[in-house]
């Protein structure tokens, strides 16, 4: 005689127990905590491939400002300070410096180029309420305006360039082969907050590398704050910047 189908004790037989289940939620905790590091690494790797191309896009721009403008940049720092080399408008100065004379020059049709994708600071982040845009008197002209990248700062750039001397402005091709812009260096904590264990530098003549952070990590931990103190120290890192 053949026995008779009983669903119910089909589905107990197929059914998980408890400790089958706990021991594939296990399984699933430990893949997602190997997984999750590595596809952090590699959303990370993507970004820093985005900020040197950033990087490569800005040299462009840079190129066509100095064909108008007798091969001269604004790359510099200004009020004394070469920290201060990565500003578009200035609300103390009520002047558009620095990376805000390309803006004046519409060569910024994507300003988000101008900004580090890695970057977890708004301070130094593109269109946030700590750094909004439009820059200056074309949006909130009480609010200090920042790029994501800092310029080489060693030529001082005055606010107001229709009172300078002609060539105060600094030749692209004098750079060559040295480091013209690169990830935000003016403290550690400026670093902290994007790429951590290097930064990427543009050089003069356009190519853009990864630096690691170790060879000029001792005097970036020398600059703690904004300060002309940290001027020897800000040298010293673009200096070897220039030898990666």
């Amino acid at each position: 005689m053949t026995p008779r189908h009983n669903p119910r004790l089909a589905a107990r037989c197929r059914a998980f127990t408890l400790v089958e289940l706990l021991v594939v939620i296990g399984i699933i905790g430990v893949l997602v905590s190997i997984l999750l590091p590595a596809l952090g690494k590699a959303r990370e790797a993507g970004r820093r491939v985005s900020c040197l191309s950033n990087l490569r896009q800005i040299h462009l721009v840079l190129g066509f400002y100095a064909q108008s403008n007798n091969d001269r940049v604004p790359i510099g720092y200004r009020a004394g300070n070469r920290q201060w080399n990565s500003m578009v408008y200035s609300s103390t100065a009520q002047k558009m410096v620095e990376f805000g004379l390309v803006y004046e020059s519409h060569l910024m049709p994507d300003p988000r180029v101008f900004y580090c994708p890695s970057e977890s600071d708004p301070r130094s982040m593109f269109d946030t309420a700590e750094n909004p845009w439009p820059p200056g008197p074309y949006g909130d002209p009480s609010k200090q305006i920042y790029a994501g990248y800092g310029g080489r700062p060693e030529i001082q750039i005055p606010d107001d360039l229709s009172t300078a001397p002609p060539g105060t402005l600094p030749k692209l091709s004098q750079f060559r082969d040295k480091a013209l812009l690169a990830d935000l260096v003016a403290t550690p904590q400026r670093l902290d907050t994007r790429h951590r264990i290097g930064i990427n530098v543009l050089y003069g003549n356009g190519s853009a590398r990864w630096v690691e952070r170790a060879p000029f990590d001792a005097e970036l931990a020398l600059c703690p704050a904004i300060s002309p103190t940290s001027s020897p120290h800000q040298d010293a890192i673009w200096h070897t910047l220039d030898l990666q």
